[in-house]
């Protein structure tokens, strides 16, 4: 990939199922009574979803499967936090304040996070650390709260939505480490998308794309069949010092013993409505959904999902007759 350009790079493992007979993963799911989005507004609010039954499983799958991969290049996980002072949220990069901000603030001043980045970031905030600790790669599965949405068609379902699970890998390493740990975690990302056998494409992101932390950044998106688009599914960066310096975050460098900034990395190994959608629409079939391979380990070594009978089906009844 050229750096600076939307280039891109389509990574396909077979061909698509027939266009005449392609869902989309909403109808997929109602279909096999594995979801529900509809009518939940009195009670969870807009944008709400529920997974159950096969799905549900489907996601722990997905979070298992990631897990064992990203701890196996050494990452060590930790269970954060979702609840952030707004000083650790903007340190990261992302505003609190203004009309329009992706933020949830509680009465307390604090704040829902975003993505367990942030807390993560706010884990090693004011440490010194020793260069011969670098690269520091640490992963967590956490909750997700975003507060806006989209009214976009192509945008509709789970696609983006207010809360949302992810795995995240994060590292601190040393300016001279930071590019080579990038390109690791782009081929974590690849490896992981390729082994679920899905078709996607690789972009190495133009300035003026980049967010306000953000040196380099390559994003992933898979092709969602039944959608007919590519999605963006995961994205990784190298902010270099930008919250290292905001949260003081420091090593020892070992040649002089001189105090310098960290650097710093992010990445997505898995989020999972996105993820879920470019599954059940890519390995749909007739009699249900096909799971791949290197995730029924996690399911019972089960090979399809199929419609669940034990949840029953939930109706929006105007009148009930006495």
């Amino acid at each position: 990939l050229r750096r600076g350009a939307r280039n891109w790079r389509s990574m396909s493992t077979g061909e698509l199922t027939p266009q005449s007979r392609l869902k989309e993963f909403s109808e997929l799911a109602r279909a096999l009574n594995l979801y529900r989005m509809d009518h939940l507004g009195n009670y969870t609010g807009h944008k709400s979803y529920y997974l159950t039954g096969q799905l549900a499983t489907l996601e722990q799958a997905i979070i298992q499967y990631a897990l064992q991969a990203v701890t196996e290049h050494g990452f060590k996980l930790i269970s954060v936090p979702d609840i952030l002072p707004k000083e650790v949220i903007e340190s990261c990069g992302m505003r609190t304040e203004g009309e329009r901000t992706q933020v949830y603030k509680l009465d307390t001043g604090e704040c829902l996070s975003g993505t367990s980045e942030m807390a993560l970031a706010g884990f090693f905030a004011n440490k010194l650390l020793s260069e011969d600790q670098l690269p520091l790669k640490v992963t967590a599965v956490s909750r997700c709260y975003r507060a806006e949405t989209s009214g976009l068609q192509e945008e509709k379902g789970i696609y983006r939505v207010h809360q949302f699970n992810k795995v995240e890998m994060f590292a601190i390493c040393t300016e001279e480490q930071s590019e080579a740990e990038l390109e690791e975690f782009k081929n974590i990302e690849v490896d992981l998308f390729r082994r679920l056998g899905l078709n996607f494409r690789l972009l190495d992101m133009p300035p003026c794309e980049l967010g306000a932390p953000a040196y380099q950044k390559y994003d992933i998106e898979a092709w969602m069949p039944g959608r007919q688009m590519w999605g963006e599914i995961s994205s990784c960066s190298n902010c270099t010092d930008y919250q290292a310096r905001r949260l003081g975050i420091r090593y020892r460098r070992s040649a002089d013993g001189q105090i310098l900034h960290a650097h710093t990395i992010n990445g997505t190994a898995t989020a999972i409505p996105r993820l879920l959608i470019a599954l059940l629409e890519s390995y749909q079939k007739e009699d249900g959904i096909e799971i791949p391979a290197v995730l029924r380990p996690f399911m019972d070594n089960q090979e399809l999902i199929t419609r669940n009978k034990r949840i029953p089906e939930t109706k929006l009844v105007k009148f009930i007759k006495a």
